[in-house]
């Protein structure tokens, strides 16, 4: 293996990474936190971003391979684009961004196949296949409440009013 194409793979790992950061800056922090910290958040979301990033890296790995990318690109129609694989698997910028917008992608269709208005676009076997190959991300962390008891007497009239904070699952 050459220095380059160690170099390019580097290179398309850190913009798969970078998307991780951006999810996890949204994954801490409010409306819907996941995590209390970013080694929290990891430590709850390390199995499906793994998973991804393999699946990922294998569809990465495809233009590598002389002629798949090529038919496959000439299946739909985008023959004048055959440039593109060279740019993907020689050029460090363009493989940053791939893995970037690779993992965006997957992050996306994650979350169509749970979302019910986009199952009316997307085919069930579609749907099915991403929610069993590509594990979910966690759900949000139990939200805080503050409820409200009123502290009553026998003869029914308020003493005190009483406030707790409780998590409300």
């Amino acid at each position: 293996m050459s220095w380059h194409l160690a170099l390019v793979w580097l290179w398309y790992a850190i913009g798969v990474i970078s998307y991780w950061f951006k999810r996890a800056y949204y994954g801490i922090n409010p409306p819907n936190p996941v995590a209390h910290s970013y080694r929290q958040w990891l430590q709850r979301s390390w199995a499906p971003l793994s998973i991804r990033m393999l699946i990922e890296g294998v569809v990465y790995w495809v233009f590598f391979i002389p002629g798949i990318a090529d038919k496959i690109f000439a299946y739909f129609g985008w023959t004048s684009y055959g440039w593109a694989i060279a740019m993907v698997t020689q050029v460090a910028p363009v493989a940053f961004f791939f893995g970037h917008t690779l993992d965006s992608i997957g992050d996306m269709l994650i979350g169509l196949s749970n979302d019910q208005r986009a199952k009316k676009y997307l085919p069930d076997f579609l749907c099915s296949i991403l929610q069993t190959i590509l594990p979910q991300m966690p759900g949000p962390l139990p939200q805080e409440a503050i409820v409200e008891a009123q502290v009553v007497k026998q003869t029914t009239e308020v003493t005190q009013l009483q406030s707790k904070t409780t998590v409300v699952p």
